[in-house]
């Protein structure tokens, strides 16, 4: 298994897959490389997909802290000087793209495409509630009872009713492999989320930019992604019929549109 070395000692999991014009996959906050399963197999038919999982996550390094949106920018260019990848297209889930758009405006030549979904730029009251109770449910370190917390701020009704067994199984899966590591890990993470204050930067960003939110996202609901479309040039927003896991809910959906944004871009 591939990973980056960093100059601090910690490294970061990536994998690639397929061959032509890069496409950078990044994790939401509770994701990991793996979990972009229906994208690679879907844009590694004309694309090299890179996906790795951010400092914290995965089979990266786990800190208990230390983060910022700043170090995963650096990170991503490392690694992107690490593949000799001169530009990519950049595609964020939440957390993920919440560190495309700031890597877009600090690195506008390295960007091709961005597409965002389920993200946002800026923190209002209601989801500065939330995110501090999924803290306090991550401070108890005890899988079962965290994502039964934080599972339907994710998820919409369909989703629960469709695939009851495979979240049970969930659940099963993840309380018998998460670590207290693990979950000091993510309230670093989140620590860093709750700092974000981007909206006075996305002007700044010059690759054409693909927004898309979700119908029934309760978590980041789609006022946020219009604040995202309105302040970005030459940017489109597109709403889909899921909750917040876009990329999990309507693969089929989410890949068609991001297939044709990037290709677009392509010229």
């Amino acid at each position: 298994m591939p990973f980056l070395e960093l100059s601090d000692g910690n490294k970061l999991f990536y994998r690639i897959e397929g061959e032509g014009t890069p496409v950078i996959l990044l994790n939401g906050i509770m994701m990991t490389a793996e979990a972009w399963a229906f994208q690679r197999q879907n844009f590694s038919k004309k694309h090299t997909v890179i996906s790795h999982d951010f400092l914290g996550q995965g089979q990266s390094s786990q800190p208990a802290g230390g983060y910022s949106f700043e170090l995963h920018c650096e990170h991503l260019i490392r690694l992107m000087e690490e593949l000799d990848l001169k530009e990519a297209h950049l595609v964020g889930a939440s957390y993920g793209g919440e560190v495309g758009m700031l890597f877009s405006a600090e690195y506008p030549e390295r960007v091709k495409s961005l597409t965002v979904a389920g993200s946002v730029s800026e923190i209002h009251p209601l989801l500065e509630a939330m995110g501090k109770s999924w803290m306090a449910a991550a401070e108890m370190e005890r899988g079962e009872h965290f994502l039964r917390i934080v599972a339907p701020l994710i998820y919409s009704e369909d989703f629960f009713a469709q695939r009851r067994e495979w979240f049970e199984g969930r659940i099963k899966s993840f309380s018998s492999t998460v670590t207290p590591r693990w979950f000091k890990a993510f309230n670093g993470l989140m620590r860093t989320f709750m700092q974000l204050d981007l909206t006075g930067r996305l002007g700044e960003i010059q690759a054409p930019t693909l927004v898309i939110a979700g119908e029934e996202d309760i978590l980041k609901p789609p006022r946020y992604s219009r604040i995202i479309a309105e302040n970005i040039p030459d940017s489109r927003l597109e709403i889909l019929k899921t909750a917040h896991a876009i990329p999990l809910e309507d693969p089929a959906g989410f890949n068609q549109l991001v297939g044709e944004f990037m290709a677009n871009a392509e010229g």
